[in-house]
């Protein structure tokens, strides 16, 4: 991790570790929650070969594919493109098999506009996906588990209008909120974009949404969540309410960089209470075994074997690797 003086900082190419693509020429990608996990921006990169001109959706998507860590929600919205609506942080994309989609609930949010069962012509919405909707979303979902891109199904490709239901998608349950982090958002918040070059001093809200973002070598996208005074959407806590619209080195960016994501982790660095028995989960949450406070790392080792493990002891948590 790199932390650098207040509220600013500067990306590193020699310590970004998950890279996607080929090339000479290189981009990066941060991404910032806003939730009560580590006050960190996660870090991943971006490659191609001359000749080519690969937009911010290239590279999100790229990064996505073969990240082992980073979930990408996305919509087709126009002839813009796609818009960002939710992104998703955790180890082999555990956060996943969480998701949910709340129909319900989206039925009764007087902001969307879209109508699942009679089309709102008015806005340019071409046909309904009617009491199919669930089965559709669900199925998007379970995609995403292999793909780790979640398609928003409900799109203005398919029904020439899209439905901004993105605070209805989220995680019922978490094992690790620390480790296992998501936003998604329209009305209660969003995900604004920042572009500039690696030290985010040069950042400036993006006018343009990732497709028709063109890149440039050496190029930085920031992702960074934003609370907003909607009147939708499940709470999400610890938020702010302000938007800096004019430069990304505010207050609203994290300090530290964190470029290895779960790697070098290990129980001898768990975050545990030395108070409390030691609980082991896999990754599934299922709990594996309990253990004394007084516990050594060693010991843990030798029960756990090789594998990602959570380690949870009092409310504190961590995710680990043991080779």
């Amino acid at each position: 991790m790199t932390v650098l003086s207040a509220h600013a900082f500067v990306v590193d190419w020699d310590q970004i570790v998950y890279w996607a693509g080929t090339g000479p020429n290189r981009a990066a990608l941060v991404v910032q929650f806003l939730d009560n996990g580590p006050k960190e921006a996660y870090v991943w990169g971006y490659r191609w070969e001359d000749g080519v001109e690969p937009s911010g959706e290239d590279m999100f998507r790229a990064i996505a594919t073969a990240s082992p860590d980073l979930t990408l929600f996305t919509q087709y919205t126009g002839w813009m493109g796609n818009t960002v609506c939710g992104i998703g942080y955790s180890q082999n994309h555990v956060i996943s098999d969480f998701l949910e989609f709340d129909f319900d609930s989206a039925r009764e949010d007087p902001y969307i506009s879209f109508d699942w069962f009679s089309a709102n012509t008015t806005l340019g919405q071409t046909d309904v996906p009617g009491w199919e909707t669930q089965q559709l979303c669900d199925d998007a979902i379970t995609a995403s588990k292999e793909t780790h891109i979640l398609d928003h199904p409900i799109n203005a490709r398919v029904y020439g209008y899209a439905c901004y239901d993105y605070d209805w998608w989220q995680p019922y349950d978490r094992t690790d909120p620390d480790n296992q982090r998501w936003n998604a958002g329209w009305y209660k918040g969003y995900w604004s974009y920042w572009t500039g070059e690696a030290d985010s001093e040069s950042f400036s809200y993006s006018g343009v949404g990732m497709t028709s973002r063109k890149l440039e070598n050496g190029a930085v996208d920031g992702w960074r969540y934003q609370q907003l005074n909607g009147p939708v959407g499940k709470p999400q806590q610890d938020g702010r309410k302000h938007i800096d619209g004019t430069t990304g080195a505010s207050e609203d960016w994290h300090e530290t960089l964190n470029y290895k994501h779960f790697l070098g982790t290990g129980v001898d660095t768990a975050a545990v209470d030395k108070n409390q028995p030691v609980v082991i989960y896999n990754m599934q949450g299922i709990k594996l075994a309990e253990m004394p406070a007084d516990t050594l790392a060693a010991d843990i080792r030798a029960k756990l074997g090789k594998g990602l493990y959570i380690i949870r002891s009092g409310n504190k948590s961590k995710t680990i690797a043991i080779n």
